[in-house]
């Protein structure tokens, strides 16, 4: 991965093959942002990998996400998951995502969901590549799931799961990410309130949009500032908080 600056900001998660290689490129050069793109299925995992080549600060995510899942059925998951997995060992990517398991908006397929999982945690433990999740209902059994596998570095995006998880998953040497939605979703409020900093990452989930807010890379900076105030810490402390667990917990796996 190619950088312009040393980063400021951390985007641990987004959807960024939605903006194109320019508006990238100019987040990071303004924000110095790090920005990780995941992908939803092949034919963005391609887009992703040709976007990451091209432009500076950006970190390719392939995946299959459990929406597509249960779109597709199980057949066509799994043949799909096979070749993004290969994509991703032939052009060196070691971050895999998004990919999960999700209870809440697709309950009606999660064996299918297991299945195709499954085969990302073994190329997870068997490649040394860390892991992007959508863990949504799921947060559990996805973390028994990392145990099992011996899965080397996890990120639980936009958590908002139980409390009591966080000190296992802290513990395992796994992270959560906050996003923008922090700045009206009392779970996500709650889980900042009582997540050490030290497992704490930063996300967009970006072009999503959440109860009227458009999320995007560019509100990592009041991310931030929305964190400082609820631990009540200076923002300088907490970005830099921040970027040290990227430091430790992702790039020794990333390669950068």
């Amino acid at each position: 991965m190619r950088l312009l600056r040393e980063p400021r900001y951390i985007d641990i998660h987004s959807h960024g093959h939605e903006y194109g290689p320019e508006r990238l490129r100019r987040l990071h050069e303004e924000h110095g942002l790090v920005i990780f793109i995941v992908s939803e299925d092949l034919e963005t995992a391609n887009k992703v990998l040709q976007i990451a080549r091209d432009t500076p600060g950006v970190v390719p995510c392939l995946g299959v996400h459990p929406w597509t899942v249960n779109e597709l059925g199980l057949e066509k998951s799994l043949s799909m998951a096979r070749e993004v997995v290969d994509l991703a060992l032939e052009n060196k990517v070691k971050c895999i995502g998004e990919v999960g398991l999700d209870t809440k908006f697709v309950p009606e397929s999660i064996e299918a969901q297991r299945q195709v999982f499954k085969l990302f945690l073994e190329a997870a433990r068997d490649n040394n590549l860390f892991l992007n999740l959508h863990t949504a209902g799921t947060w559990e059994e996805v973390l028994n799931l990392l145990q099992r596998y011996d899965a080397p570095a996890a990120n639980f995006h936009w958590y908002t799961g139980p409390p009591h998880l966080l000190r296992p998953i802290n513990e395992l040497g796994y992270t959560i990410s906050i996003n923008p939605a922090i700045r009206i979703q009392r779970k996500h409020q709650e889980i900042v309130r009582q997540a050490p900093l030290e497992m704490m990452l930063t996300e967009s989930d970006a072009p999503y949009e959440y109860r009227g807010m458009k999320l995007d890379p560019s509100m990592i900076p009041e991310v931030v500032e929305h964190i400082a105030r609820i631990k009540n810490m200076d923002p300088e402390e907490v970005r830099k908080n921040i970027l040290q667990v990227f430091e430790k917990r992702v790039a020794p796996v990333i390669g950068i």
